[in-house]
Protein backbone atom coordinates (compact mmCIF):
# COMPACT_ATOMS: atom_id res chain seq x y z
CA UNK A 1 0.00 0.00 0.00
CA UNK A 2 1.50 3.31 -1.05
CA UNK A 3 1.79 5.87 1.75
CA UNK A 4 0.48 9.08 0.16
CA UNK A 5 1.13 11.17 3.27
CA UNK A 6 4.79 10.15 3.34
CA UNK A 7 5.02 10.78 -0.40
CA UNK A 8 3.69 14.31 0.02
CA UNK A 9 6.08 14.99 2.91
CA UNK A 10 9.08 13.79 0.89
CA UNK A 11 8.06 15.84 -2.14
CA UNK A 12 7.76 18.97 -0.03
CA UNK A 13 11.05 18.24 1.73
CA UNK A 14 12.94 17.63 -1.53
CA UNK A 15 11.48 20.81 -3.01
CA UNK A 16 12.70 22.70 0.05
CA UNK A 17 16.27 21.43 -0.35
CA UNK A 18 16.29 22.39 -4.05
CA UNK A 19 14.73 25.79 -3.39
CA UNK A 20 17.41 26.65 -0.82
CA UNK A 21 20.08 26.09 -3.48
CA UNK A 22 18.30 27.85 -6.32
CA UNK A 23 17.36 30.91 -4.27
CA UNK A 24 20.67 31.28 -2.44
CA UNK A 25 22.51 34.54 -3.11
CA UNK A 26 25.86 33.13 -1.92
CA UNK A 27 28.55 33.59 -4.56
CA UNK A 28 30.15 30.19 -3.95
CA UNK A 29 28.12 27.11 -3.10
CA UNK A 30 28.86 23.44 -2.44
CA UNK A 31 26.31 20.63 -2.59
CA UNK A 32 27.06 17.37 -0.80
CA UNK A 33 24.91 14.88 -2.67
CA UNK A 34 24.84 11.08 -2.65
CA UNK A 35 24.24 8.91 -5.72
CA UNK A 36 21.01 9.39 -7.65
CA UNK A 37 19.93 12.52 -5.78
CA UNK A 38 19.12 14.70 -8.78
CA UNK A 39 22.25 16.76 -9.31
CA UNK A 40 21.63 17.29 -13.03
CA UNK A 41 18.00 18.25 -12.37
CA UNK A 42 19.15 20.77 -9.77
CA UNK A 43 21.84 22.12 -12.11
CA UNK A 44 19.17 22.69 -14.74
CA UNK A 45 16.73 24.44 -12.39
CA UNK A 46 19.56 26.52 -10.94
CA UNK A 47 20.92 27.60 -14.34
CA UNK A 48 17.43 28.47 -15.59
CA UNK A 49 17.52 31.36 -13.10
CA UNK A 50 20.74 32.72 -14.63
CA UNK A 51 21.15 34.96 -17.65
CA UNK A 52 24.43 34.87 -19.51
CA UNK A 53 27.04 32.26 -20.38
CA UNK A 54 27.54 29.36 -17.97
CA UNK A 55 30.06 26.52 -17.86
CA UNK A 56 29.70 22.96 -16.53
CA UNK A 57 32.85 20.92 -15.83
CA UNK A 58 33.43 17.32 -14.78
CA UNK A 59 36.26 14.90 -15.54
CA UNK A 60 34.32 11.80 -16.63
CA UNK A 61 33.36 11.64 -20.29
CA UNK A 62 30.03 9.89 -19.59
CA UNK A 63 29.03 12.61 -17.14
CA UNK A 64 30.12 15.42 -19.46
CA UNK A 65 27.95 13.93 -22.19
CA UNK A 66 24.97 13.61 -19.84
CA UNK A 67 25.41 17.20 -18.65
CA UNK A 68 25.58 18.33 -22.26
CA UNK A 69 22.19 16.71 -22.91
CA UNK A 70 20.58 17.80 -19.64
CA UNK A 71 21.87 21.38 -19.74
CA UNK A 72 21.43 21.96 -23.47
CA UNK A 73 21.13 25.69 -24.09
CA UNK A 74 21.89 26.53 -20.45
CA UNK A 75 25.64 25.84 -20.21
CA UNK A 76 28.52 24.56 -22.30
CA UNK A 77 29.59 21.24 -20.78
CA UNK A 78 33.10 19.77 -20.90
CA UNK A 79 35.51 17.40 -19.28
CA UNK A 80 38.52 19.16 -17.79
CA UNK A 81 40.87 18.30 -20.62
CA UNK A 82 38.16 18.91 -23.21
CA UNK A 83 37.66 22.46 -21.97
CA UNK A 84 41.39 23.14 -21.80
CA UNK A 85 41.93 21.67 -25.26
CA UNK A 86 39.29 24.07 -26.59
CA UNK A 87 41.01 27.02 -24.90
CA UNK A 88 44.45 26.05 -26.22
CA UNK A 89 43.09 26.31 -29.76
CA UNK A 90 42.35 29.99 -29.10
CA UNK A 91 45.02 31.31 -26.73
CA UNK A 92 48.71 31.97 -27.22
CA UNK A 93 50.78 29.59 -25.08
CA UNK A 94 54.57 29.46 -25.24
CA UNK A 95 55.89 26.38 -27.01
CA UNK A 96 52.86 25.12 -28.92
CA UNK A 97 50.69 26.73 -31.57
CA UNK A 98 46.90 26.72 -31.76
CA UNK A 99 46.92 23.88 -34.30
CA UNK A 100 48.68 21.55 -31.84
CA UNK A 101 48.31 17.76 -31.92
CA UNK A 102 46.14 16.13 -29.29
CA UNK A 103 47.65 12.77 -28.31
CA UNK A 104 46.46 11.07 -25.08
CA UNK A 105 49.47 8.69 -25.10
CA UNK A 106 52.01 11.51 -25.17
CA UNK A 107 53.20 10.68 -21.61
CA UNK A 108 54.30 7.22 -22.83
CA UNK A 109 56.41 8.75 -25.60
CA UNK A 110 58.01 11.28 -23.30
CA UNK A 111 58.75 8.59 -20.75
CA UNK A 112 60.57 6.72 -23.53
CA UNK A 113 62.35 9.94 -24.56
CA UNK A 114 63.60 10.31 -21.02
CA UNK A 115 65.43 6.99 -21.27
CA UNK A 116 66.76 7.56 -24.81
CA UNK A 117 68.00 11.08 -24.07
CA UNK A 118 69.50 9.98 -20.77
CA UNK A 119 67.71 12.18 -18.23
CA UNK A 120 66.06 9.13 -16.60
CA UNK A 121 62.95 10.83 -15.27
CA UNK A 122 59.62 9.10 -14.63
CA UNK A 123 56.10 9.57 -13.25
CA UNK A 124 55.46 12.64 -15.37
CA UNK A 125 51.67 12.50 -14.96
CA UNK A 126 52.03 12.29 -11.19
CA UNK A 127 54.06 15.51 -11.25
CA UNK A 128 51.23 17.30 -13.05
CA UNK A 129 48.48 15.75 -10.91
CA UNK A 130 50.18 16.80 -7.67
CA UNK A 131 51.50 20.13 -9.01
CA UNK A 132 55.05 19.07 -8.19
CA UNK A 133 56.77 21.55 -10.48
CA UNK A 134 60.19 19.95 -10.73
CA UNK A 135 62.48 18.86 -13.58
CA UNK A 136 59.88 16.34 -14.75
CA UNK A 137 57.44 19.09 -15.69
CA UNK A 138 60.20 21.12 -17.37
CA UNK A 139 61.39 18.16 -19.46
CA UNK A 140 57.85 17.07 -20.34
CA UNK A 141 56.80 20.53 -21.54
CA UNK A 142 59.97 20.87 -23.62
CA UNK A 143 59.24 17.58 -25.36
CA UNK A 144 55.58 18.51 -25.76
CA UNK A 145 56.70 21.71 -27.44
CA UNK A 146 59.00 19.73 -29.76
CA UNK A 147 56.06 17.54 -30.80
CA UNK A 148 53.62 20.49 -30.79
CA UNK A 149 51.35 18.18 -28.79
CA UNK A 150 49.35 17.92 -25.58
CA UNK A 151 47.72 15.12 -23.62
CA UNK A 152 45.24 15.40 -20.73
CA UNK A 153 46.95 16.69 -17.60
CA UNK A 154 49.56 18.81 -19.36
CA UNK A 155 46.78 20.58 -21.28
CA UNK A 156 45.14 21.56 -17.97
CA UNK A 157 48.54 22.61 -16.58
CA UNK A 158 49.37 24.80 -19.58
CA UNK A 159 46.05 26.65 -19.32
CA UNK A 160 46.41 26.99 -15.54
CA UNK A 161 49.83 28.61 -15.94
CA UNK A 162 48.44 30.89 -18.64
CA UNK A 163 45.67 32.07 -16.28
CA UNK A 164 48.03 32.49 -13.32
CA UNK A 165 50.42 34.61 -15.38
CA UNK A 166 47.69 37.06 -16.36
CA UNK A 167 44.55 37.50 -14.25
CA UNK A 168 42.96 39.46 -17.09
CA UNK A 169 43.07 36.31 -19.22
CA UNK A 170 40.58 34.52 -16.97
CA UNK A 171 37.20 33.96 -18.62
CA UNK A 172 34.10 35.29 -16.89
CA UNK A 173 30.90 33.29 -16.67
CA UNK A 174 27.52 34.03 -15.22
CA UNK A 175 27.88 30.71 -13.38
CA UNK A 176 30.25 27.74 -13.27
CA UNK A 177 29.03 24.35 -12.03
CA UNK A 178 31.56 21.65 -11.15
CA UNK A 179 30.56 18.00 -10.77
CA UNK A 180 32.31 15.03 -9.07
CA UNK A 181 34.60 17.27 -7.02
CA UNK A 182 35.53 14.38 -4.70
CA UNK A 183 37.67 12.97 -7.52
CA UNK A 184 39.65 16.15 -8.23
CA UNK A 185 43.42 16.22 -7.78
CA UNK A 186 45.54 19.24 -6.76
CA UNK A 187 45.96 20.35 -10.40
CA UNK A 188 42.21 20.36 -11.02
CA UNK A 189 41.47 22.02 -7.68
CA UNK A 190 43.94 24.80 -8.50
CA UNK A 191 42.30 25.24 -11.90
CA UNK A 192 38.82 25.63 -10.37
CA UNK A 193 40.19 28.01 -7.71
CA UNK A 194 41.58 30.14 -10.53
CA UNK A 195 38.23 30.24 -12.36
CA UNK A 196 36.52 31.18 -9.08
CA UNK A 197 38.43 34.46 -9.04
CA UNK A 198 36.21 35.86 -11.80
CA UNK A 199 33.06 33.68 -11.74
CA UNK A 200 30.65 32.32 -9.12
CA UNK A 201 31.13 28.59 -8.50
CA UNK A 202 28.72 25.79 -7.62
CA UNK A 203 30.57 22.60 -6.59
CA UNK A 204 28.89 19.21 -6.24
CA UNK A 205 30.33 15.96 -4.95
CA UNK A 206 30.19 13.10 -2.47
CA UNK A 207 33.24 11.86 -0.57
CA UNK A 208 31.58 8.43 -0.23
CA UNK A 209 32.10 8.01 -3.99
CA UNK A 210 35.80 8.93 -4.23
CA UNK A 211 37.45 6.42 -6.59
CA UNK A 212 40.47 7.89 -8.33
CA UNK A 213 43.23 8.29 -5.75
CA UNK A 214 45.49 5.71 -7.40
CA UNK A 215 44.65 6.62 -10.98
CA UNK A 216 45.09 10.39 -10.81
CA UNK A 217 46.16 11.32 -7.27
CA UNK A 218 42.69 12.60 -6.42
CA UNK A 219 41.63 12.84 -2.80
CA UNK A 220 38.27 13.22 -1.02
CA UNK A 221 40.01 15.61 1.38
CA UNK A 222 39.54 18.31 -1.28
CA UNK A 223 35.75 18.24 -1.02
CA UNK A 224 35.94 17.87 2.76
CA UNK A 225 38.00 21.04 2.95
CA UNK A 226 35.57 22.90 0.70
CA UNK A 227 32.64 21.71 2.85
CA UNK A 228 34.29 23.47 5.82
CA UNK A 229 35.36 26.54 3.84
CA UNK A 230 33.61 29.66 5.15
CA UNK A 231 33.69 31.12 1.63
CA UNK A 232 31.31 28.38 0.48
CA UNK A 233 27.68 27.94 1.50
CA UNK A 234 26.97 24.23 2.03
CA UNK A 235 23.79 22.49 0.85
CA UNK A 236 22.47 18.93 0.61
CA UNK A 237 20.40 16.86 -1.81
CA UNK A 238 19.33 13.93 0.38
CA UNK A 239 16.68 12.14 -1.70
CA UNK A 240 17.69 9.34 -4.07
CA UNK A 241 15.36 8.84 -7.04
CA UNK A 242 17.48 6.05 -8.53
CA UNK A 243 17.91 3.30 -5.96
CA UNK A 244 15.40 1.13 -4.13
CA UNK A 245 14.97 1.16 -0.36
CA UNK A 246 17.03 -2.04 -0.07
CA UNK A 247 20.05 -0.47 -1.79
CA UNK A 248 19.78 2.81 0.14
CA UNK A 249 19.60 0.89 3.42
CA UNK A 250 22.58 -1.25 2.37
CA UNK A 251 24.61 1.91 1.74
CA UNK A 252 23.89 3.02 5.31
CA UNK A 253 24.92 -0.42 6.60
CA UNK A 254 28.24 -0.22 4.75
CA UNK A 255 29.00 3.32 5.92
CA UNK A 256 28.10 2.54 9.54
CA UNK A 257 30.28 -0.58 9.54
CA UNK A 258 33.15 1.33 7.94
CA UNK A 259 32.93 4.06 10.58
CA UNK A 260 32.90 1.45 13.36
CA UNK A 261 36.25 0.23 11.96
CA UNK A 262 37.63 3.79 11.89
CA UNK A 263 37.33 3.95 8.11
CA UNK A 264 36.03 6.93 6.12
CA UNK A 265 37.42 9.21 8.80
CA UNK A 266 36.55 12.90 8.38
CA UNK A 267 33.79 12.03 5.88
CA UNK A 268 31.14 14.68 5.43
CA UNK A 269 27.99 13.50 7.22
CA UNK A 270 25.00 13.62 4.91
CA UNK A 271 21.38 12.53 4.81
CA UNK A 272 20.50 9.86 2.25
CA UNK A 273 16.92 8.68 1.80
CA UNK A 274 15.03 6.65 -0.77
CA UNK A 275 12.60 8.99 -2.56
CA UNK A 276 9.48 6.87 -2.31
CA UNK A 277 7.27 8.85 -4.72
CA UNK A 278 9.61 7.60 -7.45
CA UNK A 279 10.90 4.35 -5.93
CA UNK A 280 8.25 2.78 -3.70
CA UNK A 281 6.83 0.56 -6.45
CA UNK A 282 10.31 -0.75 -7.32
CA UNK A 283 11.17 -1.09 -3.63
CA UNK A 284 8.13 -3.31 -3.07
CA UNK A 285 8.84 -5.35 -6.20
CA UNK A 286 12.56 -5.75 -5.38
CA UNK A 287 12.69 -5.72 -1.56
CA UNK A 288 16.11 -7.36 -1.25
CA UNK A 289 19.57 -7.48 -2.76
CA UNK A 290 20.41 -10.87 -4.28
CA UNK A 291 23.58 -12.61 -3.12
CA UNK A 292 24.47 -15.45 -5.49
CA UNK A 293 27.17 -17.82 -4.25
CA UNK A 294 28.33 -19.73 -7.33
CA UNK A 295 30.08 -22.99 -6.55
CA UNK A 296 32.45 -22.67 -9.49
CA UNK A 297 33.34 -20.65 -12.55
CA UNK A 298 35.42 -22.46 -15.15
CA UNK A 299 35.32 -22.69 -18.93
CA UNK A 300 33.47 -26.01 -18.70
CA UNK A 301 31.16 -24.84 -15.91
CA UNK A 302 30.69 -21.06 -16.34
CA UNK A 303 28.15 -20.82 -13.56
CA UNK A 304 28.42 -17.04 -13.09
CA UNK A 305 27.80 -16.45 -16.80
CA UNK A 306 24.95 -18.97 -16.92
CA UNK A 307 23.32 -17.47 -13.81
CA UNK A 308 23.48 -13.96 -15.25
CA UNK A 309 22.13 -15.23 -18.58
CA UNK A 310 19.21 -16.87 -16.78
CA UNK A 311 18.40 -13.71 -14.82
CA UNK A 312 18.60 -11.47 -17.90
CA UNK A 313 16.24 -13.77 -19.79
CA UNK A 314 13.51 -13.11 -17.18
CA UNK A 315 13.63 -9.30 -17.45
CA UNK A 316 10.20 -7.95 -18.51
CA UNK A 317 10.03 -6.17 -21.87
CA UNK A 318 8.69 -3.03 -20.17
CA UNK A 319 11.96 -2.72 -18.21
CA UNK A 320 13.96 -3.19 -21.42
CA UNK A 321 11.86 -0.52 -23.18
CA UNK A 322 12.10 1.84 -20.20
CA UNK A 323 15.90 1.70 -20.25
CA UNK A 324 16.07 2.31 -24.00
CA UNK A 325 13.61 5.22 -23.80
CA UNK A 326 15.59 6.90 -21.01
CA UNK A 327 19.03 6.30 -22.51
CA UNK A 328 20.65 3.96 -19.99
CA UNK A 329 21.55 0.24 -20.21
CA UNK A 330 18.98 -2.19 -18.90
CA UNK A 331 21.73 -4.42 -17.48
CA UNK A 332 25.09 -3.42 -16.02
CA UNK A 333 27.73 -6.05 -15.20
CA UNK A 334 30.74 -4.70 -13.31
CA UNK A 335 33.83 -6.32 -11.86
CA UNK A 336 37.43 -7.38 -12.55
CA UNK A 337 38.32 -7.97 -16.20
CA UNK A 338 39.26 -11.63 -15.60
CA UNK A 339 35.57 -12.20 -14.83
CA UNK A 340 33.96 -9.80 -17.29
CA UNK A 341 35.94 -11.11 -20.29
CA UNK A 342 34.60 -14.62 -19.71
CA UNK A 343 31.08 -13.37 -19.03
CA UNK A 344 31.15 -11.36 -22.26
CA UNK A 345 32.41 -14.39 -24.17
CA UNK A 346 29.40 -16.36 -22.94
CA UNK A 347 26.72 -13.68 -23.28
CA UNK A 348 27.69 -12.46 -26.76
CA UNK A 349 26.48 -15.78 -28.19
CA UNK A 350 23.10 -15.30 -26.49
CA UNK A 351 22.41 -11.56 -26.71
CA UNK A 352 23.02 -9.03 -29.50
CA UNK A 353 22.95 -5.65 -27.75
CA UNK A 354 26.11 -5.75 -25.61
CA UNK A 355 28.44 -2.83 -25.01
CA UNK A 356 31.78 -4.22 -23.86
CA UNK A 357 34.69 -1.99 -24.82
CA UNK A 358 37.51 -4.40 -25.53
CA UNK A 359 40.58 -3.48 -23.53
CA UNK A 360 42.23 -0.60 -25.32
CA UNK A 361 45.83 -0.86 -26.42
CA UNK A 362 47.67 1.01 -23.70
CA UNK A 363 50.87 1.17 -25.71
CA UNK A 364 51.71 3.64 -28.46
CA UNK A 365 50.10 2.50 -31.74
CA UNK A 366 51.85 2.96 -35.10
CA UNK A 367 48.54 3.92 -36.72
CA UNK A 368 48.55 7.15 -34.72
CA UNK A 369 51.92 7.98 -36.25
CA UNK A 370 50.55 7.49 -39.75
CA UNK A 371 47.52 9.58 -38.85
CA UNK A 372 49.70 12.53 -37.87
CA UNK A 373 51.85 12.14 -41.00
CA UNK A 374 48.70 12.29 -43.11
CA UNK A 375 48.32 15.86 -41.85
CA UNK A 376 52.03 16.79 -41.94
CA UNK A 377 54.66 14.63 -43.65
CA UNK A 378 57.39 16.17 -41.43
CA UNK A 379 55.50 15.87 -38.14
CA UNK A 380 57.93 15.21 -35.28
CA UNK A 381 55.14 13.47 -33.38
CA UNK A 382 54.22 11.26 -36.32
CA UNK A 383 57.79 10.14 -36.95
CA UNK A 384 58.45 9.69 -33.24
CA UNK A 385 55.49 7.31 -32.92
CA UNK A 386 56.62 5.30 -35.94
CA UNK A 387 60.16 5.08 -34.55
CA UNK A 388 58.74 3.89 -31.21
CA UNK A 389 56.72 1.14 -32.90
CA UNK A 390 59.42 0.02 -35.35
CA UNK A 391 62.51 -2.17 -35.12
CA UNK A 392 64.63 0.63 -36.53
CA UNK A 393 68.25 0.53 -35.39
CA UNK A 394 69.83 3.25 -33.27
CA UNK A 395 66.56 4.66 -31.93
CA UNK A 396 68.35 6.28 -29.02
CA UNK A 397 70.95 7.89 -31.28
CA UNK A 398 68.32 9.38 -33.61
CA UNK A 399 66.25 10.83 -30.78
CA UNK A 400 69.21 12.01 -28.74
CA UNK A 401 70.89 13.78 -31.67
CA UNK A 402 67.66 15.40 -32.84
CA UNK A 403 67.12 16.63 -29.28
CA UNK A 404 70.68 17.92 -28.93
CA UNK A 405 70.67 19.77 -32.26
CA UNK A 406 67.00 20.81 -32.15
CA UNK A 407 66.45 19.11 -35.51
CA UNK A 408 63.37 17.56 -37.03
CA UNK A 409 63.25 13.79 -36.67
CA UNK A 410 62.60 13.26 -40.37
CA UNK A 411 66.09 14.55 -41.27
CA UNK A 412 67.74 11.99 -38.96
CA UNK A 413 65.93 8.96 -40.42
CA UNK A 414 67.40 6.75 -43.15
CA UNK A 415 65.84 7.40 -46.56
CA UNK A 416 64.63 3.81 -47.12
CA UNK A 417 62.76 3.80 -43.80
CA UNK A 418 61.28 7.20 -44.58
CA UNK A 419 60.26 6.25 -48.13
CA UNK A 420 58.56 3.03 -47.03
CA UNK A 421 56.48 4.69 -44.31
CA UNK A 422 55.48 7.62 -46.50
CA UNK A 423 54.25 5.05 -49.02
CA UNK A 424 52.04 3.58 -46.28
CA UNK A 425 50.73 7.07 -45.56
CA UNK A 426 49.88 7.50 -49.26
CA UNK A 427 47.93 4.22 -49.24
CA UNK A 428 46.01 5.31 -46.15
CA UNK A 429 45.16 8.58 -47.87
CA UNK A 430 43.72 6.59 -50.81
CA UNK A 431 41.64 4.45 -48.46
CA UNK A 432 40.34 7.52 -46.62
CA UNK A 433 38.95 9.10 -49.80
CA UNK A 434 37.53 5.81 -51.07
CA UNK A 435 40.03 5.09 -53.84
CA UNK A 436 40.74 1.51 -54.85
CA UNK A 437 44.02 0.01 -53.59
CA UNK A 438 46.00 -2.77 -55.22
CA UNK A 439 46.38 -6.16 -53.59
CA UNK A 440 50.01 -5.34 -52.78
CA UNK A 441 49.08 -1.96 -51.27
CA UNK A 442 46.36 -3.54 -49.17
CA UNK A 443 48.76 -6.21 -47.93
CA UNK A 444 51.44 -3.61 -47.11
CA UNK A 445 49.11 -1.38 -45.13
CA UNK A 446 47.61 -4.31 -43.21
CA UNK A 447 51.06 -5.62 -42.29
CA UNK A 448 52.32 -2.16 -41.29
CA UNK A 449 49.29 -1.18 -39.20
CA UNK A 450 48.85 -4.62 -37.65
CA UNK A 451 45.09 -4.72 -38.15
CA UNK A 452 42.50 -5.68 -40.72
CA UNK A 453 41.41 -3.49 -43.62
CA UNK A 454 37.99 -3.11 -42.01
CA UNK A 455 39.61 -1.90 -38.78
CA UNK A 456 41.75 0.55 -40.76
CA UNK A 457 38.69 1.88 -42.57
CA UNK A 458 36.89 2.31 -39.26
CA UNK A 459 39.81 4.25 -37.75
CA UNK A 460 39.88 6.48 -40.83
CA UNK A 461 36.15 7.10 -40.57
CA UNK A 462 35.34 5.17 -43.75
CA UNK A 463 32.02 3.30 -43.65
CA UNK A 464 31.38 0.32 -45.86
CA UNK A 465 28.00 -0.65 -47.31
CA UNK A 466 27.27 -3.09 -44.50
CA UNK A 467 27.73 -0.42 -41.84
CA UNK A 468 25.57 2.05 -43.74
CA UNK A 469 22.83 -0.55 -44.02
CA UNK A 470 23.08 -1.31 -40.31
CA UNK A 471 22.71 2.40 -39.48
CA UNK A 472 19.52 2.50 -41.53
CA UNK A 473 18.20 -0.66 -39.88
CA UNK A 474 15.67 -0.56 -37.08
CA UNK A 475 16.91 0.17 -33.57
CA UNK A 476 17.80 -2.91 -31.53
CA UNK A 477 14.92 -3.35 -29.09
CA UNK A 478 16.45 -6.31 -27.26
CA UNK A 479 17.88 -6.04 -23.76
CA UNK A 480 20.82 -3.61 -23.61
CA UNK A 481 23.83 -4.83 -21.61
CA UNK A 482 26.86 -2.82 -20.50
CA UNK A 483 29.94 -4.63 -19.15
CA UNK A 484 32.73 -2.71 -17.41
CA UNK A 485 34.77 -2.35 -14.21
CA UNK A 486 33.37 -0.73 -11.07
CA UNK A 487 35.48 2.35 -11.73
CA UNK A 488 34.21 2.33 -15.31
CA UNK A 489 30.62 2.26 -14.06
CA UNK A 490 30.94 5.76 -12.57
CA UNK A 491 28.38 7.99 -14.20
CA UNK A 492 26.25 5.01 -15.29
CA UNK A 493 23.09 3.38 -13.98
CA UNK A 494 20.97 0.40 -15.01
CA UNK A 495 17.75 -1.33 -14.05
CA UNK A 496 19.61 -4.55 -13.17
CA UNK A 497 23.16 -4.49 -11.78
CA UNK A 498 25.43 -7.51 -11.34
CA UNK A 499 28.61 -6.98 -9.29
CA UNK A 500 30.93 -9.93 -9.93
CA UNK A 501 34.16 -10.94 -8.20
CA UNK A 502 32.73 -10.35 -4.72
CA UNK A 503 35.36 -12.63 -3.16
CA UNK A 504 38.16 -12.51 -0.66
CA UNK A 505 41.79 -12.55 -1.75
CA UNK A 506 42.85 -16.14 -2.32
CA UNK A 507 46.49 -17.18 -2.08
CA UNK A 508 45.78 -20.91 -2.23
CA UNK A 509 47.34 -22.23 -5.42
CA UNK A 510 47.21 -19.22 -7.74
CA UNK A 511 46.94 -15.67 -6.46
CA UNK A 512 43.50 -14.15 -7.00
CA UNK A 513 42.95 -10.59 -5.86
CA UNK A 514 39.73 -10.17 -3.94
CA UNK A 515 37.45 -7.28 -3.14
CA UNK A 516 38.61 -5.95 -0.79
CA UNK A 517 42.18 -7.11 -1.25
CA UNK A 518 42.76 -7.43 2.50
CA UNK A 519 39.59 -8.64 4.23
CA UNK A 520 40.95 -7.48 7.58
CA UNK A 521 41.81 -3.98 6.42
CA UNK A 522 39.68 -2.73 3.52
CA UNK A 523 40.74 0.64 2.18
CA UNK A 524 38.51 3.69 1.96
CA UNK A 525 38.84 3.48 -1.82
CA UNK A 526 37.51 -0.09 -1.85
CA UNK A 527 34.62 0.88 0.41
CA UNK A 528 33.74 3.71 -1.95
CA UNK A 529 33.95 1.34 -4.94
CA UNK A 530 31.43 -0.95 -3.27
CA UNK A 531 29.07 1.95 -2.60
CA UNK A 532 29.41 3.19 -6.18
CA UNK A 533 28.84 -0.30 -7.59
CA UNK A 534 25.63 -0.92 -5.64
CA UNK A 535 24.20 2.53 -6.28
CA UNK A 536 24.23 2.10 -10.05
CA UNK A 537 21.05 0.07 -9.42
CA UNK A 538 17.60 1.32 -10.40
CA UNK A 539 15.69 -1.88 -9.67
CA UNK A 540 17.55 -5.08 -8.73
CA UNK A 541 21.10 -5.53 -7.43
CA UNK A 542 23.06 -8.79 -7.50
CA UNK A 543 26.27 -9.49 -5.56
CA UNK A 544 28.04 -12.54 -6.98
CA UNK A 545 30.85 -14.58 -5.45
CA UNK A 546 32.28 -17.96 -6.43
CA UNK A 547 34.03 -20.73 -4.51
CA UNK A 548 36.22 -21.77 -7.43
CA UNK A 549 37.72 -19.84 -10.33
CA UNK A 550 39.68 -21.90 -12.83
CA UNK A 551 42.33 -23.75 -10.82
CA UNK A 552 41.81 -21.62 -7.70
CA UNK A 553 39.74 -23.31 -4.98
CA UNK A 554 38.35 -22.47 -1.53
CA UNK A 555 37.51 -18.86 -2.36
CA UNK A 556 35.29 -17.20 0.21
CA UNK A 557 32.80 -14.40 -0.23
CA UNK A 558 33.81 -10.79 0.23
CA UNK A 559 33.59 -9.41 3.74
CA UNK A 560 31.61 -6.50 2.27
CA UNK A 561 28.59 -8.78 1.83
CA UNK A 562 28.61 -9.41 5.59
CA UNK A 563 28.56 -5.65 6.21
CA UNK A 564 25.00 -5.52 4.87
CA UNK A 565 22.21 -6.44 7.30
CA UNK A 566 21.20 -10.00 6.44
CA UNK A 567 17.51 -9.01 6.44
CA UNK A 568 18.19 -7.04 3.25
CA UNK A 569 19.69 -10.00 1.37
CA UNK A 570 18.27 -13.06 -0.37
CA UNK A 571 20.98 -15.71 -0.71
CA UNK A 572 21.11 -18.23 -3.54
CA UNK A 573 23.46 -21.19 -3.95
CA UNK A 574 24.25 -21.54 -7.65
CA UNK A 575 25.62 -25.03 -8.35
CA UNK A 576 24.88 -28.04 -10.55
CA UNK A 577 21.71 -28.83 -8.57
CA UNK A 578 20.50 -25.25 -9.05
CA UNK A 579 20.71 -25.54 -12.83
CA UNK A 580 19.04 -28.98 -12.74
CA UNK A 581 16.13 -27.50 -10.77
CA UNK A 582 15.57 -24.57 -13.11
CA UNK A 583 15.87 -26.92 -16.08
CA UNK A 584 13.08 -29.08 -14.66
CA UNK A 585 10.96 -26.01 -13.85
CA UNK A 586 11.28 -24.68 -17.38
Amino acid sequence: MLNQTLHDQQKQDREKFSRLIIQSTARNKIIIAGPGTGKSFTFKKFLETKSGESLAITFIKNLAYDLQKDLYGLAESHTFHGYCKKLLHHISVDGIDTSFNYFPKLPLLIDSDSAFIGVNLEKFEEAFHTLTEDERVIFYLERGNYYNAVSHSDAVYRVLKYFQADLDSLPTFCQIVVDEYQDFNPLEVAFIDELAKTSPILIVGDDDQALYEKLKKASPKQIRLKAKDQNFKKFELPYCSRCTQAVVDAVHDVINKAKSLNKLQDRVDKKYFCFLPDKEVDSIKFPKIIYANCSTHTRKAPYISKFIEKEISTIPQEDIDNARKNGFPCVLIAGPSYYTKQIYGHLKTRFTNINYPEEKNKEVDIFDGYRFLMKDKESNLGWRIIIECSDIKQKAKIIKEAHKNAEKLCVKIESDFKTFNLAIVAILEKIKVGKQTTETETSDVINSCGCTLKEIQKMLGVKDGEELESEEANEDTTVSIKITTINGSKGLSANYVFLVGMNNTCLNGAKLAGFPYDQNNPTDNEICQFIVGMTRTRKKCYLISNSRFGIVYNIRKSIFIDWINSSRIDSIIVNADYFKRISIQS
